[in-house]
């Protein structure tokens, strides 16, 4: 890298004081490129390595001019001292400040040997000039020194006196008024901007700063602040004269802003003022920038300290609120160590789940302690099964695992638990958290309801009284009981009286022996009647329970209890519509398993549903049974009135004939009378024999391919003659795309006749009954329109039941009709509705499958 000295032009050679002053420019440069490279770990951010470098070019130039420091103009003397506590003030040794001028001798000396000078008194005279202003920089130097090591002596005196930051402040104040004797006034504030708080002052009597002068003070604070360099408040008066004028009123002459900086942060303010100085002096300045500069890191870490003081407290009410919430929260919590799985913290709720003290386990292999299974494989958990030593060893996060328990007496439950590591910064796991949750309860309503809804479903599925009293024993084993035992009055025609229900065929066998011998046996018949008497469940504990002491004077239904293996019991009614018939007991033996009022209410829950449906059953038996016995009755009846319907029939025909012969009109009519009546009477045996055949699943159809068109023509054919004599308009429309159907001819005849029939005796003359045949997607569309009365709203959800008639004008019926036809069209595949207005007219159309030409 050049020097600056190698762009200097040809000597010119002078005198060496206008050498200094020609050459001014060139030998700062020189001066500075050489103080700069003195010591690179101390460089400073310019101007501050070489602020008073020119003034003191100037001052050397002048003592060489003349006899040495003498000839110094006045406003010049001092600079080598002012330069050396600038220097002491940005941390240089006096070695350094020593080498700043013996670099500037050297620059001097080489640039004026190039410039082709010689020696002579000159020369003397600039040594001598130097060698007084390192004399006086040195002097200044150490005096400056030795207060400063004073002050900050104090300061460390201040610091280890206290640990408390406002403490130390004070104690600081007090050192900076005593080091420095022109400060009577001295405020630090802490903060930064708006946030700027006084903590410590000195030298004011009214105690705290209150309103204006508080706020003078921060304002003047947030000038230094922004200005990030000591300033006085003549400097920064220009722009604060408010501020300026607030201070001044309380009696302060010189006043002094210093921010204190701490890793290029800005930590608070301290501001000095004097009441009889016009200024401070540098060695003030300087002494008040150090003492602030040294007792910034002081401050910092006392603020630390003072965090660090409220952080261990707020983590001491953390720790104790977290205790509280431990110990109150209703989940058990257990908080372990890695690598061991060392238990640290396990809360009361964590004991009482598993009845065991957990704070004992020191590893993970002491978890063994802990009984458990999985819910759906019955599979054991072995230690490292566990979710928290899972945690432990991988790091494995566990929501909502749901575990089987054996609790420490014995008792089973079931808990959900998560578990979850805690980890540092690095990803390290420091800790493993997990709860518990204790679902027994709730699993087993859960299980209950899940049970009863199958229970009704599964009840709901037959209709057989006996078969609803063995299905409700095949669910109760084993999901609620190792036995169950259903009993039932001696007067029920569908029951066997007794049903036992075991899981393990060779139990059964025992018991059915047992019971054989005991026929019936006292025990069961006692509790039956328990149960008849009292229509209320009872939950049997023990075999010392006092219903069994009232019903066992003999011991026989001890020895019974003993001899099954029994160790509780569950005895409910079984109560429907108001009437017991038996009773459920449902018992436990070999499981372990110990009832309480919970499973009495769903035995009882259960008891109410089987008692229900079996009654349903019995009703239902009881009315197919009434059924069965009126269509047989009906069959009879039907097929012995036809021989003589008959007989009456033909001898009419036979009268018919001769009352034409002989011309005797009178007779002709009532014989017509009595055919009309004859067929209506045929017509409703055929409806009878119909309905009963549908009902019964009897009735047999001839399906083959047939044209939909030809049926509707043919059925609208049979009706004209009785239209016209009527005047009523008869028709029949038929789409040309109508394909063929699978069918019953005669059924789909007997369907559109019946309709026919009843739209010719609702339309009155001059009116309209349309028969229409048309495609739909996957059937053909048979339709009856009529232009008659219409249906009221009300009747037409009861046109399809049977025997129902409604009141519509001109209907005459037995109300068989539109059943059958229904009945008819279902046992086709399709589907028959109505559409009606009153006023308007009503439209019956029903659905036939197309022929499945795949």
């Amino acid at each position: 890298m050049r020097s600056p000295m190698d762009l200097l032009g040809r000597p010119n050679p002078k005198r060496l004081s206008d050498f200094i002053q020609r050459h001014h420019d060139a030998l700062l440069d020189a001066w500075k490129y050489r103080v700069q490279a003195l010591n690179p770990v101390r460089r400073l951010p310019a101007p501050r390595p070489t602020d008073h470098l020119p003034d003191i070019l100037t001052y050397i130039a002048e003592g060489a001019r003349g006899a040495g420091t003498a000839a110094v103009d006045r406003k010049h003397r001092g600079l080598p001292g002012l330069h050396a506590l600038s220097r002491l003030a940005h941390g240089y040794d006096l070695a350094d400040v020593v080498m700043e001028y013996a670099a500037l001798r050297t620059v001097i000396l080489e640039l004026w040997e190039r410039d082709g000078g010689d020696g002579g008194r000159e020369l003397i005279q600039l040594n001598g000039t130097i060698d007084e202003a390192i004399a006086d920089a040195v002097s200044r130097y150490q005096a400056a020194r030795v207060r400063l090591l004073q002050a900050l002596d104090a300061i460390s005196t201040a610091a280890l006196g206290s640990s408390d930051l406002d403490t130390f402040l004070k104690a600081l104040l007090r050192a900076t008024r005593e080091a420095a004797a022109a400060v009577d006034v001295a405020i630090i504030l802490l903060g930064d901007g708006d946030a700027l708080e006084v903590h410590a002052t000195a030298g004011i009597d009214d105690g705290p700063l209150p309103g204006p002068p508080l706020e003078a003070a921060r304002e003047f604070a947030r000038a230094v602040l922004a200005l990030r360099g000591p300033t006085s408040l003549d400097a920064a008066a220009g722009g604060l004269p408010v501020t300026a004028r607030e201070i001044r009123a309380r009696g302060l002459r010189a006043v002094y802003g210093v921010p204190l900086i701490h890793e290029g942060h800005s930590i608070g303010v301290a501001i000095l003022g004097s009441r009889n100085a016009e200024e401070f002096s540098e060695d003030d300045a300087l002494m008040l920038r150090t003492m602030t500069s040294r007792a910034t890191g002081i401050i910092v870490q006392a603020q630390l300290v003072a965090k660090e003081r409220a952080a261990r407290r707020q983590a001491d009410d953390a720790r104790a609120l977290l205790a509280t919430v431990v110990e109150q929260m209703p989940a058990g919590l257990v908080i372990a160590e890695p690598p061991t799985g060392r238990v640290l913290l396990s809360n009361p709720q964590a004991g009482a789940i598993f009845g065991l003290p957990l704070l004992e386990i020191q590893n993970i292999d002491g978890y063994a302690v802990c009984r458990g299974s999985d819910p759906r494989s019955g599979r054991p958990y072995e230690a490292r099964d566990w979710p928290l030593a899972r945690t432990i060893t991988t790091g494995e996060v566990v929501i909502d695992e749901e575990i089987d328990i054996v609790r420490d007496d014995g008792a089973r439950g079931r808990i959900l638990v998560r578990s979850a590591p805690v980890r540092d910064p690095v990803g390290r796991v420091m800790a493993a958290v997990v709860t518990f949750f204790d679902i027994t309860e709730r699993t087993r309503a859960e299980r209950g309801e899940r049970f009863l809804a199958a229970a009704s479903a599964a009840l709901s599925d037959t209709l057989d009284f006996q078969g609803t009293l063995d299905r409700v024993g095949h669910l109760t084993v084993p999901e609620l009981a190792d036995w169950c035992v259903i009993q039932t009055l001696p007067d029920l025609e569908q029951s066997r009286g007794l049903t036992v229900i075991h899981a393990r065929p060779e139990e059964l066998q025992r018991a059915r022996a047992l019971f054989r011998e005991l026929d019936p046996p006292p025990p069961l018949v006692a509790l039956l009647e328990r149960a008849l008497c009292s229509e209320r469940p009872e939950l049997i504990g023990d075999p010392s329970h006092p219903l069994i002491a009232s019903l066992d004077e003999n011991g026989v239904f001890r020895r019974f209890v003993r001899a099954l293996g029994i160790t509780s019991a569950l005895v409910v009614p079984l109560v429907a519509r108001g009437r017991t018939f038996g009773c459920i007991t449902l018992a436990t033996a070999g499981s372990g398993r110990v009832y309480d009022e919970a499973d009495l209410a769903v035995a009882h829950d259960l008891a109410q549903r089987a008692a229900l449906a079996a009654d349903n059953a019995r009703l239902y038996e009881a009315a197919q049974r009434a059924i069965e016995l009126r269509d047989n009755v009906l069959a009879t009846v039907s097929h012995d009135l036809r021989n003589p319907l008959s007989a009456i029939l033909t001898a009419a025909a036979v009268m018919t004939k001769r009352a034409v012969t002989r011309g005797e009109k009178g007779d002709t009519k009532a014989i017509q009378a009595i055919q009309r009546s004859a067929h209506r009477m045929d017509r409703l045996i055929h409806d009878l024999l119909d309905f009963a055949s549908l009902r019964a699943g009897r009735l047999a159809l001839r399906r083959q391919p047939q044209d939909p068109r030809e049926i509707g023509r043919e059925a609208v054919e049979t009706f004209e003659s009785q239209a016209q004599e009527k005047g009523i308009q008869l028709g029949v429309v038929a789409a040309d795309d109508v394909p063929l159907v699978t069918c019953d001819r005669d059924r789909v005849l007997q369907v559109l006749t019946n309709l026919l029939s009843n739209a010719l005796q609702v339309t009155g003359a001059q009116g309209a009954i349309t028969l229409r045949c048309e495609r739909g997607e996957e059937h053909v569309v048979f339709s009856v329109a009529d232009t008659g009365p219409g249906i009221p709203e009300n009747e037409l959800p009861h046109l399809f039941e049977r025997f129902w008639r409604g009141e519509r004008n001109g209907y005459k019926g037995t109300g068989l009709g539109l059943a059958i036809a229904r009945e008819l069209v279902a046992a086709h595949g399709g589907t028959i509705d109505v559409e009606s207005r009153v006023g308007v007219g009503t439209t019956f159309r029903f659905t036939i499958p197309i022929i499945d030409e795949g």
